[in-house]
């Protein structure tokens, strides 16, 4: 689940806490869209993300894809070990979820 988002300047922070699975997904894509809303960089803060599901992964590549559309990037502070390794079970790599461009993901 998200937490509160705290925006600066033309920067949103997102810190997501506990499970992205099938069970949090309405509140987790709810949570993103709205940060994503009013925002040019979402940067997403994953480190007390505890377990990540494929529909986790799923709404991750789907908030990266709406804000392409948008003319919007989504980085990474860190991509806890939750989600590299519902991503490396998926084989998909990083950049199906975030943007690079030195402030983007890391391990």
């Amino acid at each position: 689940m998200g937490e509160k988002a705290e925006e600066k300047n033309k920067k949103t922070i997102l810190k997501l806490v506990g499970r992205i699975s099938i069970y949090e997904a309405v509140n987790v894509k709810e949570q993103l869209m709205l940060s994503l809303k009013d925002t040019e960089i979402l940067e997403m803060e994953t480190t007390e993300v505890t377990e990540c599901d494929t529909s986790g992964i799923q709404l991750l590549c789907s908030a990266k894809k709406t804000a392409d559309s948008e003319g919007k990037r989504i980085v990474y502070t860190m991509i806890t070990w939750a989600i590299q390794e519902a991503m490396d079970k998926t084989g998909l790599p990083q950049e199906m979820i975030a943007h690079n461009g030195g402030e983007g993901c890391q391990s």
